[in-house]
């Protein structure tokens, strides 16, 4: 049933209206568009005999803000009647009076218009559409929504002037004559001329949102055809074109284009037959940037105006070209081999066929040539088909079903997400490339690089928002590519202002998004490609908004695809340096190279490729030799490179091998096959279906090596080494120990593939209830989401060691987390001779010492008890040398030890030095003394040294033994053998407490 409300009058200066509350209300719940609803008013007669009066008008999305007011109406008949908002002036054209009421219909399932025909009510109309084309061009879509044959339609120039328009026509044809207007609806204005003027007319144009003149006089010549084509490059058609050798210039469209152009052709047979006709530019959006500049720079000049002059400055200029026919084209295109004056590439243009001129017959081979035309080769990339695939696949979908659509509201949008350096911006510009080439699609390109244009105001940065989309839009179908878009729509932070970024972002959202309101942009044949780190990285409304359908994530280049990658950067160096060249005895072995250079992006091969080549110019300034890159000076160049990833990162640097740790043979093995196999090894790891470990749990007596097979494992496993000990992650504060190890998590990934160590683990994820502050409690649960919770790890193995593994929270002991966990035991007889045999490597050990002497009288010893008796004996030795040292040698060391006097030359005449700088400059001073020496002395006194070699023998060890205990007494290890052996066998969440525990320990947990 129609709802009645009362007409009220108020200046909205367009041609639509404001609903009642009432209205408004269930339409805004209902997320209904004003560009897709007409408001049907019909005046409720006061008695039979009165004329039924109706109009069709648009909605402006408003409600009625006089509607509330009306309640308190005296007539007891029109109490409590809402209220619709109309423009009064609009209104009285309409028929309609203040105060009237009507019943009003909404229409939601109305049809768009493709055409409207419209003329002036006056000539004083006709006149200002004339002088404002361009302004009604950009207002009408806003003014009006709604058209009826033989309604008027009110438009209103710079927010003052009425122009008044009636409908004359319709196209297709709609029950009660009614349509919506869109973008894609062509609004013909006919003339109207002044009685007393000649009778030269134009006629304006609105197709789409681009508006043109064009002369004529109110003839049939008036209703010439013409066409609205893109320009294409002609590097990009399949096959090259014909170049007319004579002065005229050509262009090409298909059959169907030229039919409609020239309607003449349809029934001519193909031949080689070329029509004449103009072209017109039709101007695209302006950067503001650019006419911001211009009108900076540029002075006003004054204006000369003469009256009853004619006005060429307003005419179009245009060209004359022949238009002729190819195959290798679809429709509204254009190509010319060489362009006519001001028009570019990707241009829109206005073809008017000439029909009083001459066709141009081109026949025979001696007036065309083959052009082909400049490309530029494609950057090559290597290992990222998959991902170049999905992303061109994304587009040619959405762009297809674009092409099944009238209106597409939100621009359908892709995210590509990776860490500096892995080639987010090669690869958007390699799809963009791709889908200009491809004759499906034949996209524009609008690249974007945002960064710039982080710092500008807020007015700046809509306006470019606004110009970015507009440009789009005019040269569709296209690609809006927007590089580093989180330098300007970040995420919110404390040093940044959170508000300015939210207020961009919601500018971005209104534009772009779907889900905006005001969103009435026709994105139609728009795809929208962005980078950013991480979708994290971007503001929260972002994600919330959905304006993504598609996340891409970059990951840095396997070996393969480093092979490649440095294969062709190497080749290209030779290309371009024609003295370079590669050793032909020796040449570079790029699969070493890639094994080498794990977690390298592109940019960090480019830049040790660039090292090698400086390598090899300062090889040549000291040796006159022809310039060779040898697989030397890769080896130098990555010697001391730091990857992009990797900078800022603090790394473990460990001098402990394999070779260092004595026994524990089982626990290395498991450690080499965990970490080490599946870098070493990765094609044949990467065709294994199943999961592989991730976390391992190295457990065990105190001083049993679990820290040193750690260290080890940073310096033998080609991984990156994080260490992490408990104190630094825990903190009081709320908030602030989740976000330590979410940056430790990160840290590591940057630097993956990486070895995450974390020490004396029992202290920081204990079982979760018996922390009183709470703050270990958190730190488990952000643990278990890093671990393998909702993000999961990718190439960072965590690595943990405890003495106490019964303490550690049972969730992250399951599999997915620390799947394996390691004993290290006391070492047995066997292995306490293999850890003196590693200790005593770094000492000088009498080959009368009897290790298995020493292995059998050490019962109970750890590791690095057995590292301590070593160490120990070693001072014993020292201790006695220093004893028994000659006297003369200690008054050769006084007398080393005497400052050699020396004269400064040149430099401050008074140069005062603190006394570390003195003594810096008396050892290099002793330096050169000591080189100037005649070379038998040097070597007589190594001899001595050498022959007074001191010795650690089995006395100093068996001294040694006497005062040294095991760190572990007998009744702790009884007690761990118990925790250790229910922890492996009859695992639960509360390990059974040991009989008769004595002395430290008695708590199950850190409680």
């Amino acid at each position: 049933m129609p709802r009645k409300a009362r007409i009220h009058f108020v200046s909205l200066h367009s041609s639509l209206v404001n609903l009642p509350i009432s209205i408004y209300g269930p339409l805004l719940e209902r997320n209904i568009r004003p560009q897709n609803l007409a408001v049907h008013l019909a005046v409720v007669p006061s008695n039979s005999t009165t004329t039924r009066k109706e109009a069709y008008v648009g909605w402006t999305g408003m409600a009625s803000a006089s509607s509330l007011a009306q309640f308190n109406v005296s007539e007891p008949t029109e109490k409590g009647l809402e209220t619709v908002e109309i423009d009064p002036q609009y209104s009285q054209s309409l028929g309609l009076a203040q105060g009237d009421i009507v019943e009003i219909g909404l229409l939601h399932d109305m049809a768009f218009a493709k055409s409207v025909a419209t003329e002036p009510l006056t000539s004083d109309d006709w006149e200002i559409i004339v002088i404002h084309a361009s302004h009604v061009e950009s207002t009408l879509l806003s003014q009006v929504r709604v058209a009826k044959v033989g309604q008027e339609i009110d438009v209103w120039v710079l927010g003052r002037t009425r122009v008044r328009l009636k409908i004359v026509s319709l196209d297709p044809q709609a029950k009660n004559n009614v349509l919506l207007l869109s973008t894609n609806t062509e609004v013909s204005i006919s003339p109207k001329l002044h009685p007393n003027r000649r009778p030269h007319a134009k006629k304006t144009t609105v197709n789409g949102g681009s508006a043109s003149s064009e002369n004529s006089v109110p003839k049939p010549i008036l209703k010439q055809p013409f066409q609205i084509l893109r320009v294409l490059p002609a590097h990009i058609l399949p096959k090259p074109l014909n170049s007319h050798s004579g002065s005229e210039v050509m262009g090409y469209v298909s059959a169907s284009t030229l039919v409609r152009i020239i309607p003449a052709t349809r029934d001519m047979a193909k031949q080689r037959t070329c029509h004449k006709a103009s072209v017109k530019r039709l101007e695209p959006p302006v950067d503001p940037e650019i006419s911001t500049t211009r009108a900076v720079e540029t002075a006003p000049e004054p204006k000369v105006l003469n009256p009853g002059e004619k006005n060429q400055q307003s005419e179009e200029s245009s060209e004359s070209i022949y238009i002729g026919e190819i195959d290798e084209l679809i429709n509204g295109h254009i190509v010319f081999p060489s362009l006519p004056a001001g028009v570019e590439h990707w241009d829109l243009i206005k073809i008017i066929a000439d029909s009083s001129a001459q066709s141009l017959t081109i026949s025979g081979d001696n007036n065309t040539e083959t052009l082909t035309p400049h490309q530029e080769p494609a950057e090559f990339l290597a290992g990222v088909s998959d991902i170049l695939k999905r992303c061109i696949d994304f587009c040619v979908r959405k762009t297809a079903i674009h092409s099944t659509k009238i209106s597409v509201r939100g621009v359908s949008s892709l995210l590509l997400t990776g860490r500096a350096g892995v080639g987010k911006t090669s690869i958007v510009k390699a799809v963009a490339r791709a889908l200009q080439e491809n004759s499906k699609t034949y996209t524009y390109t609008h690249y974007v690089d945002v960064a710039p244009y982080a710092n500008k105001p807020v007015p700046v940065i809509k306006s470019l928002f606004k110009y970015w989309l507009e440009t789009a839009i005019w040269h569709k179908p296209s690609i809006l590519v927007l590089d580093n878009l989180h330098e300007i729509l970040g995420a919110e932070s404390e040093q940044n202002d959170s508000f300015r970024t939210r207020h961009i972002t919601e500018l971005f959202l209104s534009m772009f998004s779907s889900s905006a309101r005001s969103a009435s942009i026709n994105c139609r044949g728009l795809i929208l490609l962005a980078t950013a780190p991480s979708p994290a990285a971007l503001h929260p409304l972002i994600n919330t908004a959905h304006i993504f359908e598609e996340v891409v994530n970059v990951t840095p280049p396997n070996k393969n695809a480093r092979r490649d990658i440095l294969s062709k950067i190497v080749h290209d160096r030779l290309v371009r340096a024609k003295d370079l060249a590669q050793a032909p005895d020796a040449p570079i072995n790029f699969t070493y190279l890639a094994t080498q250079t794990e977690g390298y992006s592109a940019t960090d091969l480019q830049d040790l490729v660039s090292r090698a080549v400086h390598q090899v110019t300062m090889r040549l300034a000291s040796e006159n030799k022809d310039p060779v890159l040898t697989m030397v000076d890769f080896e130098t160049a990555r010697a001391d490179f730091v990857p992009l990833s990797l900078r800022d990162i603090k790394l473990e640097k460990s001098d402990v091998s394999w070779a260092d740790i004595g026994g524990l043979h089982e626990t290395r093995r498991i450690l080499r096959e965990t970490l080490e196999w599946p870098t070493k090894y990765g094609p044949i790891f990467a065709q294994s279906p199943l999961r592989l470990r991730s976390g391992l749990l190295l457990f065990g007596y105190p001083g049993c090596g679990k820290t040193l097979l750690a260290s080890a494992v940073a310096k033998e496993c080609g991984l990156n080494f994080i260490g992490i000990k408990g104190p630094e992650i825990l903190n009081k504060y709320i908030g602030a120990s989740e976000k330590t190890v979410r940056d430790i998590f990160e840290r590591a990934s940057s630097a993956k593939p990486c070895v995450l160590f974390f020490d004396e683990f029992d202290s920081i994820a204990p079982k979760r209830g018996h922390d009183s502050t709470g703050v270990t409690d958190r730190v488990v649960n952000q643990m278990l989401t890093q671990m393998d919770g909702a993000e999961g790890l990718d190439g960072v193995y965590v690595l943990a060691a405890t003495s106490r593994p019964d303490l550690i929270d049972s969730a992250l002991l399951r599999p997915g987390r620390l799947d394996k966990s390691l004993l290290c035991n006391m070492p047995d007889v066997g292995e306490r001779k293999d850890i003196l045999q590693a200790v005593s490597r770094k000492v000088s050990l009498a080959a009368s010492v009897d290790l298995d002497e020493v292995a059998r009288a050490t019962e109970g010893f750890s590791g690095a008890d057995l590292q301590a008796l070593i160490y120990n004996a070693h001072l014993e030795v020292v201790n006695a040398a220093i004893v028994s040292s000659p006297l003369e040698k200690k008054d050769a060391v006084k007398v080393n030890e005497r400052s050699i006097r020396y004269t400064a030359i040149g430099g401050p005449s008074k140069a005062t030095r603190s006394k570390a700088e003195e003594s810096a400059l008396q050892r290099k001073l002793q330096q050169i003394q000591s080189a100037s020496r005649p070379k038998q002395e040097r070597t007589g006194g190594q001899a001595n040294s050498v022959a007074h070699k001191q010795e650690i023998t089995q006395d100093h060890i068996r001294r040694v033994l006497r005062t040294t205990k095991p760190s572990v007494s007998l009744e702790e290890r009884r007690r761990l053998d118990n925790i250790y052996h229910t922890f492996m066998f009859d695992r639960g969440d509360v390990p059974s407490a040991p009989s008769n525990p004595v002395g430290i320990g008695n708590r199950s947990t850190l409680m």
